[in-house]
Order: structure tokens, then C-alpha cells, then sequence
């Protein structure tokens, strides 16, 4: 698993270095964001949001929720499958 944080069976785990931990108590990363156990993550600017199942967050704190990643696993499967398509042209 990449670093960072997600949540998996209603529970934040953060990876670092390829050291992966179950969070137990509230969790500064580098950059300022604190993430706590039940999922709630505070930004720098005070900002909150709530992780749901398999939401991911990483160390630089970007948030991706884990129905946008279905959707851009969507988009590079028709993208792999466009590439496929083999156009037939008349040869003369």
C-alpha cells in the first residue's frame, strides 16, 4: 500500500515508509493535517471532513473519496479498451 491514510473496515490506517499502523489517538502528519480515529480529518485552515470506507488520504493531504476512485478506474479501463479497437482501412 502506498503512504498514506484510508479507511478500511471503520478504521483509519496510515502507512509511512511502508509501515502500516491502525490509528489509536488523534495523528499529525507532516503537512499539518491531524486525522483521528473515527475518520474525521482537520486542515490546516481549520477545514473538517469525514472519511468513509475506503476514502484515502495522502501524506501531501489530498483526499480522494473512494467513489471517485471507482470512477477513475472506470475511465482507464474504457481508455485501455479504446486502445484495443483495431480499425480496419482498405488497402489499395
Amino acid at each position: 500500500m502506498k503512504d498514506g491514510a484510508i479507511m478500511q473496515g471503520g478504521k483509519i490506517v496510515i502507512t509511512r515508509f511502508g509501515q502500516t499502523e491502525t490509528v489509536s489517538a488523534e495523528t499529525t502528519l507532516p503537512n499539518g493535517i491531524k486525522v483521528s480515529p473515527d475518520g474525521t480529518v482537520t486542515m490546516q485552515n481549520g477545514t473538517t471532513a469525514l472519511m468513509k470506507e475506503g476514502d484515502y488520504l495522502s501524506l501531501s493531504g489530498r483526499l480522494t473519496t473512494a467513489a471517485q476512485k471507482a470512477e477513475q478506474d472506470s475511465l482507464i479501463k474504457v481508455a485501455m479498451e479504446a486502445n484495443k479497437v483495431k480499425i480496419k482501412a482498405k488497402r489499395k
